[in-house]
């Protein structure tokens, strides 16, 4: 009896010692984008993504299939180019709401990895506590849209994380080489016209008076804002300003397109010169449950399209943006965003 007992103590710690092992071998630490270090499995084949741009990034690196559940705002509001081309994902269990989800209905469906964007530290440790299941953070944490250095370093990590190094090079590497052709195209040309972004969202939809600092799809064609502001992303300006600032032509948000025409109904807007010469264009939102960089750069080309037409005059912008969005998110969804939105077109103005 007594050997007998002396054996199951035995049997019992050899297994935990080879479930020990065998966890510790299959583990691998690392450092994620909010500096701390955490062990994560060395094979991942369920992952959950909660907070803004996390699950487009995998999207983006045709891993949807690891997802084992998405945010409840993702069902709801599927304006976003990730959702409409890849629906399948629309099928997944709820594991909670916008901004983080929730840890007991993650939990339930027993991912290997959260991948979590824009969560404080405390907060990434308290949903790993209580999953547990290790989080990895894709930024630091601090609010706002991602920028484009962001969006490089979180889509990185995460390929690195989930053995996509090469489509995540195969992205930036097509990122960078539209910007380039961007740059290129525009260099010897020159813009006499000024112009102006608004109708930016901040918090939710926004009118005329709200724009943007060094705007990206400006950036790539060496544009500038004609009111910009140091050390501001998005900023309101006051009715005054922009009415004396006057400019040549305007670029509008369609994220904020009704409020945008409830200001354009005030009679002193009338007086603007891109009123008066129909110089009104719409863009589709980017700044999305943060950024959608495929229609940032769609955007981009058709800003191209507008004011260097001697050079963008083949370009048909609706063929680019499907030719974007099939590279980020697989499939052609510029129509739908069009349908959504309105899409790319002049302001009607009566």
């Amino acid at each position: 009896m007594k050997n007998s007992r002396q054996n199951y103590f035995k049997i019992v710690i050899l297994l935990l010692m080879i479930l020990f092992f065998s966890s510790t071998i299959n583990a691998v630490e690392i450092n994620d984008l909010a500096g701390r270090k955490i062990e994560i499995p060395e094979k991942i084949d369920k992952i959950a993504a909660v907070g803004p741009g996390a699950l487009r990034l995998i999207v983006y690196l045709e891993a949807e299939e690891k997802v084992v559940g998405i945010e409840e705002f993702e069902k709801r509001n599927q304006k976003r180019p990730y959702i409409l081309a890849q629906k399948e994902l629309l099928k997944l269990p709820v594991i909670g709401p916008q901004f983080g989800g929730d840890a007991e209905l993650i939990a339930a469906q027993a991912p290997d990895l959260i991948i979590a964007s824009y969560l404080s530290k405390a907060q990434m440790n308290t949903l790993q506590k209580k999953t547990a299941t290790p989080v990895v953070s894709i930024n630091n944490g601090s609010p706002g849209s991602m920028t484009e250095k962001e969006f490089k370093k979180a889509l990185t990590c995460i390929a690195e994380i989930l053995k996509k190094e090469e489509r995540a090079e195969e992205l930036i590497n097509f990122f960078n080489q539209n910007k380039l052709e961007l740059k290129s195209r525009t260099a010897a040309a020159e813009v006499s016209m000024t112009v102006y972004i608004g109708g930016i969202g901040n918090k939710g939809a926004q009118g005329i008076t709200s724009t943007e600092s060094n705007y990206p799809p400006f950036t790539y064609l060496d544009l500038k804002n004609i009111i910009e502001e140091e050390n501001k992303s998005n900023f309101t300006i006051s009715k005054e300003q922009f009415l004396l600032e006057n400019p040549d032509l305007i670029f509008i948000d369609q994220g904020g397109i009704e409020l945008v025409k409830n200001d354009l109904k005030r009679e002193e807007f009338k007086y603007l010169k891109s009123y008066q010469n129909n110089n009104i264009y719409q863009l589709l939102p980017y700044n999305h449950y943060t950024t959608n960089f495929a229609t940032m750069l769609a955007d981009a080309y058709y800003i191209a399209k507008i004011m260097y037409p001697d050079e963008f005059m083949n370009l048909k912008v609706e063929e680019k943006a499907d030719q974007i969005y099939k590279k980020f998110v697989g499939e052609a969804v510029y129509t739908e965003m069009a349908e959504i939105f309105g899409g790319f077109k002049k302001m009607n103005l009566k």
